[in-house]
């Protein structure tokens, strides 16, 4: 009795013993993925929020507030935040230069905001102009290196998670939502009853975001199951052009919603590219998943 209760003690300390390695190496493969998943969701969220403040501040005066400042200041922690929580799963040199990046572009973006309401900019104050800039930056540059994180980081085998066809079932109807919203503005399937408060705009930003998510899960389902280093190209290249399309198409999307022109003529000619690149690429990226499958014998 004494051997047998000393075995299973034995063995419950070894039990807990690769627990703790494992949750000191990563956690388990889903957990790691579930991670990624959440901070790229928090960091969408969170930079569609900055973007669409800039947006209303803009054209409204409500938004000259301090208290826009701060929750504008919160909003770009928060992005960055994420971002640097994406990108531990790279190398070391990339994971730097990310975090670097992610610190320079949000943390200034997010304390300008918060200072220049407090202290009226001067067009003597060039740092004012630099400042701008960075901001640019973090809404139309930041994006792609989003995008290209979450390509390098779902693809590797112990981010990766096992194949379903939920994501890409959600990413088709996003897509179709997205392609018929975008028909009444060329003058294609108009309704004859269509309410005052009605605005596509509405169904493309909520569509483009969920697309976008799903097309993280198809992302990484999809390289899985790659059957040749070809496909898996095909996949990372347009999971890379669905996610940053989709953010970009998302954002322009809210801009219209919070404001009457937002980013002018530069809005209009980014609209079709983003909302182009989202439909074809996510289309593209659903077929390379479906023909990249290895055929049982």
């Amino acid at each position: 009795m004494e051997e047998v209760t000393y075995s299973q003690t034995a063995s419950s300390g070894v039990g807990s013993a690769k627990d703790l390695d494992s949750a000191l190496s990563g956690g388990p493969i889903p957990m790691r993925f579930t991670v990624v998943a959440l901070a790229f969701v928090v960091h969408f969220v969170a930079w569609i929020g900055y973007c669409a403040l800039m947006f209303a501040t803009a054209d409204h005066y409500f938004g000259q507030g301090l208290s826009t400042g701060f929750a504008m200041f919160a909003l770009a922690c928060l992005a960055g935040t994420a971002a640097i929580v994406i990108a531990r799963e790279l190398s070391p040199i990339p994971r730097s230069i990310v975090i670097v990046l992610s610190i320079a572009i949000f943390g200034i973006s997010g304390i300008a905001e918060v200072v220049g309401r407090v202290e009226r900019p001067t067009p003597e104050l060039m740092v004012l102009t630099f400042v701008e800039v960075v901001s640019l930056i973090g809404m139309f540059v930041f994006p792609f290196v989003i995008a290209g994180i979450l390509v390098a980081v779902v693809g590797k085998p112990a981010v990766a998670v096992r194949p379903t066809v939920g994501a890409g079932i959600v990413l088709l109807a996003g897509v179709v939502i997205a392609f018929c919203c975008h028909l009444p503005m060329f003058g294609v399937l108009d309704l004859p009853v269509q309410p005052s408060w009605f605005k596509p705009e509405w169904l493309i930003a909520l569509s483009s975001a969920v697309g976008t998510v799903a097309a993280v899960f198809v992302l990484a389902h999809a390289q899985v199951r790659a059957s040749s280093p070809g496909w898996s190209l095909a996949i990372r290249v347009f999971g890379f052009v669905t996610v940053a399309c989709g953010m970009y198409l998302c954002n322009l999307s809210t801009g219209q919603i919070v404001a009457f022109f937002p980013l002018g003529d530069v809005g209009m000619v980014l609209w079709p590219g983003a909302a182009l690149g989202f439909v074809v690429g996510a289309a593209a990226l659903l077929v390379s998943a479906a023909a990249a499958r290895p055929r049982l014998s």
